[in-house]
């Protein structure tokens, strides 16, 4: 035991500590967080609305040893000599001397990491700058890993188009010794990456907000301490509730956490073990992230969406002790939405939780703060130094690899349907996989853009669409550090399946998966050889600057073409509402109520192919679009309270799918390398009507849907051309 440590328990304990509610543990640390304002009222969730937020800002707690761990230990102060604290986050040292934690203070505007002795000496501030680092934890090999909003580069973080832009988190390391003087950041998402926690391997497992498309939840991941493979560990294959937030590993592969909804539960939820060993895995450490087993530990707090009252309060940082027991902190009552209508705050007090009785033995309660964050005072093991894939400085002009074994390969149970397939297995419809495209996701990041329109899906680029040889592999140098997703090919250009998960490389990385979402317990080995025929060939490079990527602007785009176009060319003479018009004078009437209870009625054409402007209500704000876009996408966005009557049409466009997308039907596509060969039984148009369609066009089209069906690019932001590659990324 340390000096510091022993003169802190010495001159702290006032009484035998084997007499303590923590039988053994003589003293823990943990953060007071004020929630009574300056005026006497309470902040109940400012800031932190939903549960991976981290801007909340209430002046007045601080960092704390209670020693012994009882109701009246006494208190020992290790901020006491700085004003207007608040704390976000905090971890204890592997040889307990040492707490770093996230403050903020009456002289800043941000968040930064510090650390100190147990005993409140030795404060040293590690990071700076304008600003937010927060959560963090000690890593092997004196370092610390911690979440920062930092943008990578001028232009600012990226942030999806249901988050606000300049605020999303990545996640980010620092030397104990250096500090910012050598800090490092990671590849970027998004959404937020959040409560990041050490894993016995060594490697940083991490809550991360996925948001793609109609996908908006808190899935877990893990990485090495360089930041390098960012992989799935539990959440992709079905969970209870969510969000999974707040985890702790109790053995390896077994975690322990909160699983709750992602917004109005105050950052609490019900306590949830995870077990994400692979069944018949190696020693029982190999992860099934798709296969992972979850078990509600409280099963009477609700985890639904809708945020309900839950009457027997809410779980918050769930610590593992040794014998099978855990520090919490927990709130009674509704602690939801509720208690920011009434304006007053749940009580977050430190518990003792016993899964086996599931009784709670009171550890310490302020009914002025919320007391979170405990972590016994004792040393624990410490994880090995996993090996560096990547250089502390990467050059960052070096490219990421992206790549499959064998794309055919996977251990999901679907089917496909449209075009050729009809109810075909996943598996079997792989196997006409040509190519793979690489989507590059961006967001509100680029200026005023704040949805990008009648649909879920984020600002989307692709990056390119990579050659899969005959084994199954593919191979592609990518820019590093940006989120991409994918999407297996088939011969008409059209996804297979759309890859509903952001992935990522820091520069220099390389990252081959085995197939597409293959069995975890197996090994995905190349078919004809040592190597596959796309690493015997060399990564296709697609490391491009961001003109050279491919956008699909509507209309109004600054530069290059627009989908628009196509419609003015080859469809308007048709589909224009005159008396040509086959559709002319068919209407269906949408009615919707918004936010504030205000009715909202529209009639919208059932299919007009002009640029005329339209009016209609999507995501609580009304939008004007061209009626191209609002006939062709609204059939699939319309959400909520919205009810249509009439003459409805089908769903033109199916947001992240051509192949199930009746435009893409009616218009077909043959193959890339037989003209004769077409998706669809039955011609096609409008060449069926004397107007011939290129199959360029038709390809546009089909990116369109397959990416989402994106009103507004990056092209539509004055002097996009001008953006380079490493300006921007």
């Amino acid at each position: 035991m340390s000096v510091a440590l022993a003169t802190l328990l010495l001159a702290c304990s006032g009484g035998d500590p084997d007499d303590s509610v923590l039988p053994g543990v003589q003293a823990v640390v943990f953060v007071k967080r004020a929630f009574i304002t300056e005026g006497g009222g309470h902040n109940v969730t400012g800031g932190n609305g939903q549960t991976i937020d981290y801007l909340r800002y209430e002046p007045g707690g601080g960092l704390y040893v209670l020693s012994p761990p009882t109701p009246d230990g006494t208190l020992t102060n290790l901020t006491e000599e700085f004003e207007g604290v608040d704390i976000n986050g905090m971890d204890l040292s592997f040889d307990a001397t040492q707490v770093v934690f996230s403050m903020r203070t009456a002289d800043s505007r941000h968040y930064h990491v510090y650390v100190a002795n147990v005993d409140g000496s030795g404060v040293r501030q590690l990071t700076f700058g304008d600003w937010h680092d927060v959560k963090p934890i000690f890593v092997p090999g004196d370092r610390i890993a911690f979440v920062t909003n930092q943008p990578f580069t001028e232009m600012g973080t990226r942030a999806d188009e249901y988050n606000h832009s300049r605020v999303v988190t990545q996640l980010a390391t620092i030397s104990v010794d250096a500090g910012d003087a050598d800090r490092r950041l990671c590849a970027q998402n998004l959404s937020h990456s959040a409560d990041p926690f050490l894993m016995s391997d060594g490697r940083v497992g991490f809550s991360r907000w996925e948001h793609l498309g109609p996908l908006n939840d808190v899935k877990l991941m893990a990485m090495n301490p360089d930041c390098t493979q960012m992989v799935g560990l539990a959440g992709t294959g079905g969970k209870p509730g969510n969000s999974l937030v707040q985890f702790q590993e109790i053995d390896p592969g077994q975690f322990i956490g909160v699983v709750t909804s992602r917004r109005g539960t105050i950052q609490a939820g019900a306590l949830v073990h995870l077990d994400a060993r692979a069944e018949g895995g190696v020693d029982g450490v190999l992860i099934d992230e798709q296969n992972a087993r979850f078990d509600v530990l409280t099963p009477q707090v609700p985890t639904g969406e809708a945020s309900p009252p839950s009457g027997v309060g809410r779980y918050r940082r769930p610590f593992p002790l040794n014998d099978g027991q855990f520090l919490v902190a927990w709130a009674d009552g509704d602690v939801n939405e509720r208690n920011e209508l009434a304006e007053t705050a749940p009580n977050f007090g430190i518990y003792l939780w016993d899964p086996e009785t599931r009784r709670r033995t009171l550890v310490y309660d302020d009914p002025s703060f919320w007391d979170t964050y405990a972590i016994p005072v004792r040393p624990r093991d410490i994880p090995p130094v996993r090996r560096g894939f990547v250089g502390p400085t990467p050059d960052e002009s070096e490219p990421a690899i992206l790549g499959s074994v064998d794309v055919t390969v996977t251990g999901l149970n679907e089917r496909v349907r449209g075009g050729q397939f009809d109810g075909t297995s996943l598996d079997e419809a792989l196997d006409q996989t040509t190519r793979v495209r690489i989507i590059e996701g961006f967001s509100s990041e680029i200026g005023p853009v704040r949805e990008f329109g009648l649909t879920m899906h984020e600002g989307a680029a692709i990056v390119g669409e990579a050659e899969v040889y005959d084994d199954g592999s593919w191979e592609a140098a990518v820019p590093g550090r940006l989120p991409y997703h994918l999407q297996a090919l088939d011969r008409y250009g059209m996804a297979i399946r759309n890859q509903m998960l952001w992935i990522q490389a820091m520069p220099g990385e390389e990252r081959r998966c085995g197939g597409c979402h293959e069995d975890r317990t197996g090994q995905v080995l190349p078919r004809m050889g040592p190597t596959t025929l796309a690493q015997q060939a060399g990564p296709q490079d697609f490391n491009a600057a961001i003109p050279d990527r491919t956008e699909l602007p509507w209309y109004g785009a600054a530069s290059g073409p627009n989908l628009q176009d196509i419609f003015d060319e080859n469809c308007v003479s048709c589909h224009d509402g005159g008396a040509d018009d086959p559709f002319a004078g068919r209407f269906y009437t949408v009615t919707t109520t918004t936010d504030d209870g205000e009715m909202l009625e529209y009639e919208i054409p059932y299919l007009l192919l002009t640029d005329e402007p339209l009016e209609v209500y999507y995501e609580m704000d009304t939008h004007t679009y061209p009626a191209s876009y609002v006939t062709l996408l609204y059939p699939s966005a319309m959400m909520g309270d919205s009810v249509a009557t009439g003459d409805t049409p089908p769903e033109w466009v199916t947001p992240g799918l051509a192949r199930t997308s009746r435009l893409i039907e009616v218009l077909n596509i043959n193959s890339e390398t037989d003209d004769g060969d077409w998706a669809w039984e039955g011609g096609s148009h409008p060449e069926d009507v004397g107007v011939d369609l290129t199959r360029e066009e038709r390809l546009m089209l089909i990116q369109m849907a397959d990416l989402g069906g994106q009103y507004w690019s990056r092209r539509n932001v004055e002097g996009a051309d001008a953006w380079g590659a490493r300006e921007y990324d």
